[in-house]
């Protein structure tokens, strides 16, 4: 079954506030051809590996706290806050929380 992805103009909640995280899937909101937008869930504990992607992102903290390793750096993210990150700047990920984030990541094609 394909993914839904919100349409242009389409309105949704991305404050998992009434489900326990547990219960909540990360999920593509949607994805354009130099957009992406993801609703990233991550239970307590969980770890996201060093990797990097060629297009600039934020990462928004919307519920929980998450440290997110930025090259030789630490930062802990608390709901509210947004880091934004270059291209190509690896980070890996670690919820000290059961933690929600919107993820936008800028897609480049190989002409960019």
């Amino acid at each position: 079954m394909a993914i839904s992805h919100l349409a242009s103009g389409q309105v949704t909640k991305v404050l998992p506030i009434e489900a326990s995280l547990a219960e909540v899937k990360t999920s593509a909101l949607f994805k354009g051809p130099h957009l992406e937008v993801i609703r990233m869930v991550l239970l307590a504990g969980k770890k996201i590996p060093p990797h990097q992607v060629s297009g600039p992102i934020t990462i928004h903290c919307l519920k929980g706290e998450v440290d997110v390793g930025v090259e030789s750096e630490r930062k802990v993210l608390r709901q509210g806050d947004l880091l934004y990150l270059a291209g190509n700047v690896k980070h890996d990920l670690l919820a000290l929380t059961d933690a929600a984030l919107l993820v936008s990541v800028v897609l480049l094609s190989n002409t960019d």
